[in-house]
């Protein structure tokens, strides 16, 4: 048995496509990773980039669970995606800002998200830079590492893609939007921090990817959400996109 096929055996072929177990349960629907998922992950991907997978997982799910804990809405929500804080009061995004002082997080998550706040004014994210002035500073500096960081998460397949949505995954885990049943690739999730050394853990980021559509399924995602619009429209506004990777596979 080659390489490719141990990695996929448990996935099943529908039509041209192999589908990694966590989908082989029901019908999912794909949203354009370019389009949508990538501006609503993007800032766990920032994390990273900026305070490598450890911490930067830690800070996201930090955050995450803060915001889950004060949700009173009857939906849950899935607090890896940016748009899902817009349904938070100032009084509740008070409350999270608190939470995060007392554990020393919020300047570490302020720090990787910046360039969110200087350039990106709309970003629901953005209170949590509440009592902070927007950096005057090296904007040049820190607007080219933003887009070097970016530029990394075109390919959702390759490493930083990879464990933006690992990260993604991961919140859902904890926040009890997520279960999964023994004996298919993500009930050893934490294999997945292998990456891409090992075929389990290979097996697992394809069952990942395949969750985070999931999350994007019109029933739990609603694509006339402002975001990832504005994020694109503010884009060019800053400096018409050169990324190679662009057209590349945009689903």
């Amino acid at each position: 048995m080659t390489e490719r096929s141990q990695i996929l055996s448990d996935h099943k072929r529908i039509k041209k496509k192999l589908v990694p177990p966590i989908l082989q349960i029901g019908k999912f629907h794909e949203v354009k990773w370019v389009d949508y998922i990538l501006p609503e992950l993007l800032w766990l991907g920032l994390l990273n980039e900026f305070h490598g997978l450890k911490l930067g997982a830690e800070l996201g799910l930090s955050l995450a669970n803060a915001a889950n804990k004060l949700n009173n809405q009857p939906k849950k929500e899935c607090f890896a995606v940016i748009s899902s804080y817009t349904i938070f009061s100032q009084e509740q995004k008070s409350e999270i800002i608190k939470k995060l002082k007392s554990s020393n997080e919020l300047e570490l998550l302020q720090k990787a998200l910046t360039p969110f706040d200087i350039f990106y004014h709309e970003c629901p994210l953005n209170f949590l830079f509440k009592d902070t002035l927007p950096s005057q500073n090296n904007r040049e500096v820190i607007l080219n590492q933003f887009k070097l960081a970016l530029s990394k998460m075109f390919d959702r397949w390759d490493k930083p893609g990879t464990f933006m949505q690992a990260n993604a995954v991961y919140i859902a885990f904890v926040t009890d939007k997520l279960k999964v049943a023994k004996g298919i690739s993500l009930a050893n999730f934490p294999a997945v921090e292998e990456f891409p050394k090992t075929e389990e853990s290979k097996r697992i980021a394809s069952s990942a990817r395949g969750v985070v559509n999931m999350f994007f399924a019109p029933q739990s995602y609603d694509t006339s959400s402002p975001w990832p619009k504005y994020f694109w429209k503010k884009g060019l506004e800053l400096e018409p996109c050169k990324f190679s990777m662009l057209d590349k596979d945009n689903e």
